[in-house]
């Protein structure tokens, strides 16, 4: 049996926020949810009125508020109160006799409708967080078993379960809507050359952090995910009087504690059969991401002498129309946008025969062969010769600047690290620059054994004098080497440096 009429039923509470009065009644929800008795609220129409006028500075009258609070009853937004009302007379009756309260559904709805208002469009981060208390609450979990388990207080085991899950649902969601802002960014063309240059090197830079940090963290998740029985868990978590339904069937409790739960957990991290991980499409994403920064940074840079964006055009177009008179908004009009008065309609033609008047009906003539020049781009005069070839000079001594400039602190880093040759480096202290190029030679050192490291293992860098610097990697057991810079400190752990 198909849902899609209780579907439509349900969907029918979102009406109130889309229609005309959209304003007075998205003020009348916020009446009943505002604070955290929103559903123990049990207002009249009076008492409604009373608060939009004092909380909303909004006047309406008891009547039309009514009606609206009928509206929002037929919705499934609000209920009428099973409270039963006193009235010392017929008028206080008909004032009285009717009491609202939010349902949940309208809770709900509500609820995403101020989330749907206060959202900016704005790049968010990714709580990523999230992933070293979720690597721990696995780790707590993974340490029970079956004796620890069962002496185990059910609410700790809950607890520790719904925590685990709640950090799990914000980093899914702050992911979510973290590449939702992000496709709109990138998607947009109104950005200067000066600010996408400044966004595109901090986002490359927190993209590649973030990429970093999942791929540490994800194969630990992934053990401890295969390694943990939830069934158990469960079990243990559900344990003693819980709140049913009125059809006998559990309640539903804090994301978790149910075993589709700890699939969606898997999925995200593990997959599934016939489909990846959502932490690996994560990781592609931000690839992705990366590649269309590049290629909107090749756009702005594509030209030297042209606007990217018409954005500051248009902008300065609309200040023209805002101090210019009925005239000369005109005449702008016309020379901006090409939309002249049908007099101009016309062009000169070349008939084969002679010209038809101009008293002929358009319906009865036949069709003009307009030129290719004003159909396409609304040109009256004739193409002219194509467009210089650009000059790209300026450009190509900037790059040539930048390698020199590049070359010169790669030869100073080596020079650096050859003031150090013949000794061991046991406690050394060096730029950031020469470290950099110290673990350029040991990862190619490392790269060169082809395997775990059992002899000695050498790299070389050329010097500009001609001379050649040598990095010998030596395993040795029980002793380590320290390479202290500004940005911090490298151990090495079981394993000698030194330069030649």
């Amino acid at each position: 049996m198909s849902s899609a009429p209780f579907d439509r039923l349900r969907l029918v509470a979102l009406r109130y926020a889309v229609n005309d009065e959209a304003e007075q009644y998205i003020a009348i929800m916020r009446v009943f949810t505002e604070g955290t008795a929103g559903l123990l609220s049990d207002l009249s129409a009076r008492e409604v009125v009373e608060r939009l006028s004092s909380e909303h500075r909004l006047e309406l009258d008891v009547d039309l508020v009514d009606t609206r609070l009928s509206y929002l009853v037929q919705s499934g937004n609000l209920t009428r109160s099973p409270r039963e009302t006193e009235a010392r007379s017929i008028r206080e009756y008909l004032t009285i006799r009717a009491r609202y309260q939010l349902t949940q559904r309208g809770e709900l709805v509500h609820r995403q409708v101020e989330e749907l208002l206060s959202a900016t469009d704005e790049v968010r981060e990714v709580s990523t967080e999230m992933l070293g208390g979720i690597l721990a609450g696995l780790r707590t979990l993974a340490t029970y078993d079956e004796t620890s388990l069962d002496a185990a207080d059910p609410d700790t085991v809950a607890a520790q379960v719904a925590t685990l899950f709640a950090q799990f649902e914000r980093l899914v969601t702050s992911t979510r809507a973290f590449y939702a802002s992000l496709s709109q960014v990138l998607a947009r063309y109104d950005l200067g050359r000066e600010d996408f240059q400044a966004f595109k090197a901090a986002l490359l830079d927190y993209l590649q952090r973030f990429v970093d940090q999942i791929a540490r963290t994800m194969p630990q998740i992934g053990d401890l995910i295969k390694a943990i029985d939830p069934v158990p868990l469960l079990a243990r978590a559900n344990t003693g009087a819980r709140l049913v339904n009125l059809d006998g069937s559990r309640a539903v409790r804090s994301s978790g504690l149910a075993e589709p739960d700890w699939a969606g957990l898997r999925a995200w991290f593990l997959g599934a059969p016939g489909r990846r991980s959502d932490a690996e499409e994560v990781r592609t994403l931000a690839t992705r991401a990366m590649r269309a920064l590049l290629v909107n940074l090749r756009r702005l840079s594509s030209s030297t002498d042209r606007e990217v964006s018409r954005y500051a055009d248009l902008l300065r177009l609309a200040q023209w129309f805002d101090r210019s008179d009925a005239d000369q908004a005109a005449a702008l009009w016309a020379a901006a946008f090409g939309l002249y008065p049908s007099r101009h309609l016309g062009f000169p033609a070349e008939p084969d025969g002679d010209p038809l008047p101009a008293t002929s009906s358009w319906w009865r003539a036949p069709v003009a062969d307009v030129p290719v020049m004003l159909r396409v781009s609304g040109e009256r005069r004739s193409g002219g010769a194509t467009s210089r070839r650009e000059d790209f000079s300026a450009v190509k001594v900037r790059r040539l600047r930048e390698r020199a400039a590049a070359e010169a602190e790669r030869a100073a880093a080596l020079s650096e690290l050859k003031t150090h040759a013949g000794s061991c480096l046991a406690d050394i202290a060096l730029t950031d620059a020469a470290r950099v190029h110290l673990l350029e030679l040991h990862a190619r050192a490392l790269a060169g054994a082809g395997g775990p490291l059992t002899g000695k293992a050498t790299a070389t860098a050329a010097l500009p004098d001609g001379s050649v610097l040598e990095l010998r990697v030596r395993p040795t057991p029980g002793e380590s080497t320290s390479v202290r810079s500004p940005s911090g400190t490298l151990r090495l752990h079981d394993l000698t440096l030194e330069l030649a």
